[in-house]
């Protein structure tokens, strides 16, 4: 790594503390580069709360030292007012002599529009540092943007032989002690979390942050037909959760029952992903059964798939899914199981 690629990598991890509290936002870190040394730097902490060069301008000691300094971003500076000021225009007020940048937004309010602006004032811009890496770090946000639907991610436990529970539909925890943890720590990356009216019955799940830091899900359930029961625990215990029937609706505190019609499944989830998206649900992480799985990768809806594949076999039970053409590419270690990754 040369040093543009060493601070701007710098940036990217600066960027990862974000993680589960920024959404739908990117995570974004800055840092304020004079003379060779790195005079201030600062991230997305908290959505509509400081972006990150506005936190990096406030960490120096004196707003003065930022004049003739380079500001690496990890995405670029915003040239819109929404929760906060333009980026750009304290960039500009700092006097800063040049700003390097991993990725280009894409969010239209500020696709290029950032660059033009810094160039307009004189700033010398340079974009493209350890691109792909800022794009995996927010392949969230970009996905939404491109697409205009939240990311979807599939995650499932199995037995090394390939069943996740027992025949008569009863939970097995394949989880160990990382795993767990790991899990967690993807609940936290996703507004959503979403399940089948299978295993919510089955399971009575929380659906909560117990092992990682950041803001609980959003708690989904698909019930077409309205049938869950109203003291399981995602109704009982205060948190958000949202029910997607075919046609009944309702609220009731934090629990709505949202009605998308009699749909065919494909219909159904495509209904859903709108839905969630103009809502402002721009990921969701999918803890279904097999049927939930397979009905989102029939409808061409899943972007990252997760499999962990506990060091045992059961014998016999409920089926993983079936999901036609996926190869899982990556694996390691979670403590004694296998961890499985495919990104689509």
């Amino acid at each position: 790594m040369d040093k543009e690629e060493i601070w701007m990598q710098r940036a990217l991890d600066l960027a990862r503390l974000g993680s589960g509290f920024v959404a739908p936002n990117p995570m974004v870190g800055c840092v304020i580069v004079k003379e060779g040394k790195i005079i201030g730097e600062g991230w997305h902490a908290n959505y509509g709360e400081a972006h990150a060069e506005v936190a990096a301008i406030h960490s120096l000691q004196a707003f003065e030292e930022a004049k003739d300094s380079t500001a690496y971003v990890s995405l670029e500076p915003c040239a819109h007012t929404g929760k906060t000021a333009p980026c750009v225009d304290l960039l500009i007020r700092a006097q800063v002599a040049r700003v390097v940048i991993c990725n280009i937004d894409p969010n239209p309010l500020v696709s290029g529009k950032g660059i033009q602006t810094l160039k307009e004032a004189g700033i010398e811009v340079v974009s493209g540092i350890l691109e792909e890496k800022g794009l995996s770090l927010n392949r969230k946000f970009f996905l939404a943007q491109v697409k205009k639907r939240p990311y979807f991610t599939l995650k499932f436990a199995c037995s090394r032989d390939q069943f996740i529970a027992a025949r008569d539909g009863k939970a097995i925890h394949f989880s160990n002690k990382e795993s767990q943890i790991l899990v967690h720590e993807m609940r936290a990356e996703h507004q959503g979390i979403l399940i089948g009216a299978e295993t919510a019955l089955q399971d009575n799940p929380q659906l909560t942050l117990r092992f990682a830091k950041g803001k609980n899900p959003i708690r989904m359930v698909i019930d077409p037909n309205n049938r869950l029961p109203r003291n399981l625990q995602i109704f009982q215990d205060g948190g958000e959760t949202w029910v997607f029937t075919r046609d009944y609706s309702a609220q009731q505190d934090q629990v709505k029952w949202i009605a998308l019609g009699n749909l065919s499944s494909n219909e159904f989830l495509a209904a859903l992903s709108i839905t969630c998206f103009d809502a402002g649900i721009h990921s969701i992480l999918v803890e279904g059964g097999s049927k939930t799985a397979e009905y989102f990768h029939q409808a061409g809806l899943l972007d990252e798939i997760w499999k962990i594949e506990k060091a045992e076999d059961l014998g016999q039970g409920i089926s993983a899914p079936k999901l036609p053409g996926i190869q899982f590419v990556k694996r390691w270690k979670s403590g004694q199981d296998n961890a499985w990754y495919e990104g689509i």
